[in-house]
């Protein structure tokens, strides 16, 4: 009898894993959102508590010559924020750090760190209120962030057939930033265009201002942090759903098709190229119009329905897809 690893079962199948057999939510009412959604949520009184807890590891995450260390901090915030603002209308409030230092780490290193998180936490008018320091021989930053909010949760389930999919900004970006720092290195001479993809590798935005005008209208939400393909993938399973894709619709930036002129190239970016940090959501086409209207940026990119599987359209010709992204295991 073979003896299954981590890395033939993967992350998915892990926490499949746990929630199976090690986590037990049954008869707690309090619990709005357990685990395998892209925060913890339960019921206070009146308002929703939502935790969220990310890493990041050195030469997993980043390498550290190809990003500043106050950006690593910025990053290292805004990536949680992300998933607190995944779950529509919470307020990110209180940030828990936790860092594993090789010894020989510079002070200014740690300084500079630290300074970018607390930049990014006085962005959102959080508060560093404690975390955990120990040696390591690589990076490791654990932040859990804390976030309260009111009326609806919007998880990642909850889609119903006939909503559409919706996206906000661009996609492919920072999976392209990445391609051309393991590529070139970050002694390289970029251009403006280069340069702004590696932007969206190393400095993400979350887009929480986005999620707080949307979310009440929406069915489903979540997070691109691993890459639009997974994240459509995931609203689908969690609702129980299908979907059709239409790959023409994806946003793609100005930088993307300058660097990257092959359209194959493009597409293979937005679908698999993880790190973007963009909302992907559904909505009832009767409110698509309205959400234009109060974010722009957004596109529609598929509709939902209830065939179970996920099929995916280009210039109306059906496509055969192979995941082409990172795995952790």
């Amino acid at each position: 009898m073979s003896i299954k690893n981590v890395a033939s079962i993967g992350e998915f199948g892990l926490i499949d894993i746990i929630k199976t057999r090690f986590i037990n939510l049954n008869n707690n009412d309090n619990i709005i959102a357990g685990i395998g959604d892209d925060s913890f949520c339960f019921k206070y009184g009146n308002k929703n508590i939502c935790i969220t807890k990310d890493m990041l590891i050195e030469d997993v995450h980043f390498k550290r010559h190809w990003i500043s260390p106050q950006e690593l901090g910025e990053k290292s915030i805004e990536v949680n924020v992300s998933d607190i603002g995944a779950m529509g209308n919470v307020r990110p409030r209180y940030a828990l750090i936790g860092l594993g230092l090789p010894p020989k780490t510079s002070e200014s290193f740690f300084t500079k760190l630290y300074k970018g998180f607390k930049k990014a936490c006085d962005k959102y008018e959080m508060i560093i209120v404690g975390g955990d320091l120990v040696k390591a021989d690589k990076i490791i930053i654990s932040v859990m962030i804390v976030g309260v909010g009111e009326g609806k949760v919007t998880k990642r389930s909850g889609a119903e057939a006939g909503d559409l999919i919706g996206v906000t900004n661009t996609f492919g970006d920072a999976g392209a930033g990445l391609n051309l720092l393991y590529k070139y290195g970050a002694k390289h001479k970029y251009n403006k265009n280069e340069l702004g993809l590696i932007s969206k590798q190393n400095n993400p935005k979350a887009r929480l201002k986005e999620a707080w005008k949307v979310a009440k209208y929406l069915t489903s939400l979540t997070d691109a942090s691993d890459g639009l393909y997974i994240s459509v993938d995931l609203l689908t399973k969690h609702s129980g759903k299908g979907a059709e894709i239409y790959m023409d619709k994806i946003p793609i930036s100005s930088n993307l098709k300058k660097i990257f002129k092959e359209n194959q190239k493009q597409l293979n970016f937005a679908l698999f190229g993880s790190e973007d940090y963009e909302l992907v959501f559904t909505v009832p086409n009767s409110k698509s119009v309205l959400l234009k209207k109060l974010v722009p940026h957004i596109s529609y990119i598929g509709k939902i329905d209830a065939s179970k599987k996920i099929k995916y359209f280009y210039n109306d010709k059906e496509q055969k897809i192979k995941y082409l992204g990172y795995k952790h295991f």
